[in-house]
């Protein structure tokens, strides 16, 4: 295998997944104008088009280009040579074992992957969605599939008759297998879920490869089994035989020509720079500098052997070469073995085995990779392609890749997938079907003919290809450190936890199997984000009583005595998903809260927490029994479906209040328990961080406040009259109260009366500022309920794509400000230069409230009157003066209020 397309694995950073357009609708690139659909079969497959099949004319639009066609002939030619080389080392990886039954079986193996080869190549070429793309059987899934083989040998040792017919039956069946589980994940359209296996884990699994790989080449080479790369039989009775060390020699010489070869011909390149002579020649040295570095060494032994005098026999009895079979012809693989041989009750212990289920999730996950590869490196389509800008669909190509693996394993076959060389066929300047074709002719001629291949390609070659591929696939993994960052360990900058996964899984592979060091490094990425989730604070920030407060506003003197008692609540904004792993420091911090005498509120914003598991809701439930025997009091708010329904059930939420409880069962939500807080306990849940806000603040301003006998600052009369208009709902703030509050002198609001809409019974919910053009610019003097300033958010029709679910039953409605009696509303909105402009639509609305006992009282003052009623124009400047001093300090108010409420 070529290791510059084993290299397009690890480049997640050109994988391109933004191809798809985040908005419904929104632009992708695309040019306008009509463009012609691709047809699809009933299965989820493509049927392909004329210009998708031969490169045409851009002017005559039909005539084949002749010229193009022929580089995609030319490039599906040199492809197929490659391929086929390949499929004999998947092969030989599948077959290459210590049993001898198995590695008898190398042709039919070769006969086989031919097979497959040409069955896949052929059906992408008719069926897939990449006019240059094609699915073929891969080292990876046959090393494998040789484990299973291993394993199938070692439980028919007492029968070793049905090894080879079960071996094949348990590739088949893994091929249909796989193929099935593929179609239906496509359908279910769970491709996408396939790629949140952690980048290390994949890394390290190559790298797993890599290390079995390196084994079977020595192995392959010197026909002596090698572990922790060192001969079973010795080191000095491996030296004792003249031919091993000659082919381990030829080995190491084919791998080190491989690896620097085409360097060297691009050195020899540089002596001759003339133009496009030179250009020509560069381009043609990339293309086939590989090739000829995997050939020329093969070429050059038999030159050598055939010189000597050495026949095929001689090379056959020294071990140099497999024994010749004879030819095979192409129904080899159907009459070979016979269902009667096999063993189907070890088929049914291998297929039930945990090595199946990683062989099938690879086989996705391979897929997913290799066409995220092929389309992050060519993300628009070539010449031909009816839709070159439309993103690939990962469900399609499952669907394809499983379609063909279903019926290979049908009919004999092998499981087939994306391949990384693809990228190498386009750059080759394949770019249509017919070089795909190309590939599946050169396959299948091979495989018809029956050309015994594999008693002409020495073991030695054989091991250097071996090396190649798994001296690729560790170097990634060893050097993947440097895609990671650091961290800093006592002035020491490290390498990233997630490095020792990769390693780990190496290191596994020197003594289990790939599929053991796959699970091992799943359970280092659990292990090492629950040891994250553990030192990463699940609070966001914590915030004290003095520095927020609700939305609703308060007066002066309220806000003075929450300035002086405040610190009594505290606000936690919490973040991430809580488990058992994350509580240890939020626990702890909210017993310290506990010891603190004068904290008597701590409040919960699970507002970006998605999830919560039952343990650490069971913790926060015994921090909350803990904290209440000192008298501070845990309140929950803003919770979603998933971790309302937790916290309930562990019993952490018994007491929510009213208006809660009546949102969540109009919700349809399910509530664990049946206790509505009394009026003399406190509730432990709300709705938003603004209500816990409301009661605590109501709690501290009633009890050192208005309860007290001496309070700080002294209470008037207007203020008593504010609570008690506050607390009665059928009370309204008289108009000397409202001049008391605001600094104005007597007799004002009664001049201001005459300029103002009295609106006496606004009922709750009631939009005022959608009465246009009246409340264009309009404020509002309120003396009864209160008035919500309420910003309208467009929401997208699925907000589970961009952002996380919040906890929100008023869906696209955001509560800015919330004005009591005693207050104006609107102050915004009514002045404003001359030439600006306001757009109606993105301006708040003012909303009467549900709380503050509606229906409310309100005067409205207009910039410029309505109808008979005069407004601020027509108004005496004297009367003027006296509001503009007022709504000058309501704003200044206002904007103090903004910088304190909770965000």
């Amino acid at each position: 295998m070529d290791p510059k397309l084993v290299d397009d694995i690890h480049r997640g950073t050109s994988y391109d997944l933004g191809q798809q357009p985040l908005l419904p609708g929104s632009p992708t690139g695309r040019p306008k104008g009509k463009q012609r659909r691709k047809p699809r079969l009933p299965l989820g497959c493509f049927w392909p088009l004329w210009s998708e099949c031969v490169p045409l004319e851009k002017k005559t639009h039909g005539t084949p280009d002749w010229g193009a066609l022929g580089v995609n002939v030319m490039a599906g030619l040199i492809m197929g040579v490659r391929e086929s080389l390949g499929g004999i080392v998947s092969a030989s990886l599948l077959f290459s074992s210590d049993n001898l039954e198995i590695s008898s079986m190398l042709q039919f193996g070769i006969s086989m992957t031919l097979y497959t080869m040409t069955v896949g190549v052929l059906w992408y070429s008719v069926f897939g969605r990449l006019q240059y793309g094609y699915g073929t059987q891969q080292d990876l899934i046959c090393i494998l599939q040789a484990s299973l083989a291993s394993k199938a040998a070692r439980l028919l040792r007492d029968d070793p008759e049905r090894i080879p017919a079960t071996v094949v039956c348990i590739i088949c069946f893994s091929s249909i297998l796989s193929g099935f589980v593929s179609i239906v994940v496509g359908k279910l359209a769970w491709a996408t879920s396939m790629l949140m296996i952690p980048k290390p884990v994949v890394s390290g699994f190559l790298g797993a490869i890599g290390v079995v790989v390196l084994q079977a080449a020595f192995k392959t080479a010197s026909g002596v089994p090698f572990h922790y790369f060192w001969p079973d039989i010795g080191i000095r009775a491996f030296c004792s035989s003249q031919d091993r060390l000659l082919q381990v020699g030829c080995m190491l010489l084919h791998f080190i020509c491989i690896r620097k070869g085409p360097d060297l011909c691009h050195v020899l390149l540089q002596t001759d720079k003339s133009g496009a002579k030179f250009a020509s020649r560069k381009d043609a040295v990339k293309k086939y500098a590989g090739l000829v570095c995997q050939l020329a060494p093969l070429v050059l032994f038999y030159g050598c052997v055939f010189g000597a005098g050495v026949g095929m026999e001689d090379l056959a009895a020294h071990g140099w070469t497999y024994p010749k079979e004879g030819s095979s012809g192409p129904l080899t693989i159907w009459t070979t073995y016979s269902l009667e041989d096999v063993d189907f009750h070890v088929v049914r212990m291998i297929l039930f085995s945990v090595d199946i289920v990683a062989l099938v999730a690879m086989a996705i996950l391979c897929t997913m990779l290799g066409a995220l590869a092929i389309t992050g490196r060519y993300p628009t389509g070539p010449s031909g392609d009816p839709q070159p800008d439309d993103p690939l669909d990962f469900n399609a190509e499952l669907i394809t890749v499983g379609a063909a693996s279903l019926f290979l394993g049908c009919t004999g076959g092998n499981l087939v997938f994306h391949k990384f060389s693809v990228i190498q066929l386009r750059e080759d300047g394949g770019t249509h079907r017919v070089a795909v074709l190309t590939i599946a002719l050169v396959a299948g001629n091979l495989f018809i003919f029956g050309c015994p291949i594999g008693s002409y390609v020495p073991k030695w070659f054989l091991g250097g290809l071996f090396m190649n591929t798994g001296w690729s696939f560790l170097k990634k993994t060893l050097l993947s450190y440097e895609t990671l960052t650091t961290f800093n360990w006592r002035g020491v900058h490290l390498v990233s936890p997630q490095y020792g996964i990769s390693s780990c899984c190496v290191l596994m592979a020197l003594y289990f199997s790939p599929t053991t060091s796959i699970l091992a490094g799943l359970c280092l990425s659990i292990l090492l984000f629950v040891l994250d989730g553990m030192t990463t604070s699940p609070v966001n920030s914590v915030v004290d009583g003095q520095h927020v407060v609700s939305r609703t506003k308060r007066p002066w003197w309220e806000m003075s005595v929450l300035a002086a008692e405040g610190d009594r609540i505290r606000l936690l904004y919490l973040q991430g998903q809580l488990f058992f792993g994350s509580m240890l420091q939020l626990t702890s911090n909210l017993e310290a809260a506990a010891a603190d005498s004068r904290i008597e509120f701590v409040i919960l914003s699970y507002g970006r927490v998605p999830l919560i598991d039952p343990s650490a809701a069971e913790n926060i439930k015994l921090a909350q029994d803990k904290m209440a025997k000192f008298g501070c009091h845990v309140i929950h708010c803003r919770m979603n479906e998933q971790v309302f329904g937790t916290l309930s059930a562990a019993g952490a939420v018994r007491k929510p209040s009213a208006d809660l409880l009546m949102r969540i069962q109009t919700l349809g939500w399910r509530y664990h328990g049946s206790v509505v807080c009394n009026s003399d306990e406190h509730p432990d849940a709300f709705f938003h961080e603004t209500d816990c806000l409301d009661y605590c603040n109501e709690y501290l301003v009633q009890n050192f406040s208005y309860n007290v006998a001496s309070p700080t600052p002294p209470l008037e009369e207007y203020m008593r009259e504010y609570r008690e208009v506050i607390c009665n709902e059928h009370r309204r703030l008289s108009e000397s109260a409202f001049e008391r509050m605001n600094d104005l002198p007597g007799g004002v609001m009664g001049q201001l009366r005459q300029f103002c809409e009295v609106r006496v019974d606004e009922p709750a919910g009631k939009n005022l500022s959608d009465e246009l053009p009246s409340m264009t610019r309009a404020m509002c003097f309120i003396f009864k309920g209160a008035l919500s300033l309420v910003q309208i958010v467009p929401v997208v029709e699925k907000p589970d794509k961009l952002e996380t679910h919040a906890f929100s039953f008023r869906r696209g409605k955001r509560l800015l400000s919330r004005y009591p009696p005693g207050h104006v509303a609107g102050i915004e909105i009514f002045f404003k230069f001359h030439q600006q402009r306001v757009e109606e639509n993105l301006q708040p609305k003012l909303i009467v409230s549900s709380l503050l006992g509606p229906p409310a009282e309100v005067w409205i003052l207009r910039y410029d009157g309505w109808q008979d009623i005069p407004g601020w124009k027509q108004m005496p400047d004297s009367l003027k003066g006296y509001l503009a001093r007022m709504l000058c300090v309501q704003f200044a108010d206002t904007l103090k209020h903004a910088n304190l409420k909770e965000r």
